[in-house]
Order: structure tokens, then sequence, then C-alpha cells
């Protein structure tokens, strides 16, 4: 089996990967989607909304941002996230306060509201690694492939989770591996 860098660039990351099969090419797009925590709200309390969103959309909104992951943060944890801002003016990811400074948006300017002269918003919330077999908001990234020969795949890696392309890449495969471990341990009980 080889890897081999196609393409990168600040988004996108292009691997070759030769002497695998479909199967495998699958596993390989599933795992880095659907089984690598990612790091977003789960849990909301507004204590104000003043903005023309109702609630519901306000707390989607802010779900749908995802935070770069802290090095001691693990599934138990959860961190700290507030967010008190009046109008006018436009709320955007970056005014969402962590209470670990190693947890930002991934996407700062990423817009969630629109405020008037006026208007706030008085919020906090929790988030919480969680994987996107449980919620698309948690999908590791955007991944593709193409089969180029019988046993040759080009995958197309976009990150949108807080790890860049190659993490999330490496998570992928340990992922695997793990699932893998377990599959073997399960199987010596028999």
């Amino acid at each position: 089996m080889e890897v081999e860098t196609v393409e990168e660039t600040e988004d996108v990351l292009k691997v070759e990967i030769s002497g695998i099969n479909e199967v495998i090419a699958n596993s390989l797009r599933r795992s880095m989607m659907i089984k690598v925590p990612t790091l977003s709200v789960e849990e909301l309390e507004i204590r104000k909304n003043g903005s023309a969103l109702i609630d519901e959309i306000l707390a989607n909104r802010i779900g749908q941002v995802p935070f770069t992951i802290p090095e001691n943060v693990d599934e138990d944890d959860k961190v700290h996230i507030a967010l008190k801002q009046e109008g006018p003016g436009t709320v955007l990811a970056e005014d969402l306060q962590a209470d670990n400074d190693e947890a930002e948006p991934v996407n700062p300017e990423a817009v969630i509201v629109d405020l008037k002269e006026d208007q706030a918003v008085d919020l906090e919330a929790e988030a919480e690694l969680r994987k996107g077999e449980e919620h698309a908001k948690h999908q590791g990234g955007t991944i593709g492939y193409e089969k180029k020969s019988d046993d040759t795949y080009e995958f197309r890696i976009e990150s949108t989770s807080g790890y860049s392309n190659e993490e999330l890449l490496q998570r992928g495969v340990e992922e695997i591996k793990n699932r893998l471990d377990e599959f073997e341990e399960a199987v010596a009980e028999i």
C-alpha cells in the first residue's frame, strides 16, 4: 500500500492511495466523516434573544459552529461557551467565548445573526466531543474519492472540524484500527 500527496492547498488535501479496494476506500471515507470526534455545542440556554431569529434557529446556527479541539479535552469533558452581544452589529462565531483558550471557532467569520439597535443576545452553552454518526454537525469534513485504477483511489479531504486535513486522515485510520481491535477481541471471546 502506498500513500502519495497529489495536491495540497490551504483548504483541501488530495492523496492517492494504491493497493486498496473499494471496501477499504469507502471505510476510510466513512471513518473520517462519522467516526472522528469533533467539538460542537450540544446544550444551550438562551437567557435573552431580542434578535429577529427565533430561539430554535439561533440555537441551530450556534450548534453548527465547529470548534478547534483542545488537547486536554476528551469525550467526557464539556467546554463552556458564552455569548453576550448588543446591537447594532453582526454577531460572528468569533464572538463566542469558550472557557478553554484552545477551543476557538474553526470559521471565526461565520455570521450567526445581525442585531439592530436595541437588540441583544445573551446565552450560555456546553460544547462536547461527539461523532458524525450521532449528528451531521459533528462530521469531520467533506471527503470523497475517485477510483483511478483497479487498486488506486484519489481522496479529496476537506476538514471542517478543527483538525487539519492530514490530522483528519490520520484520525480516520486510527478509528478503523480501533474498531478492528474491538472486533478481534470480540471474536477471541467466541
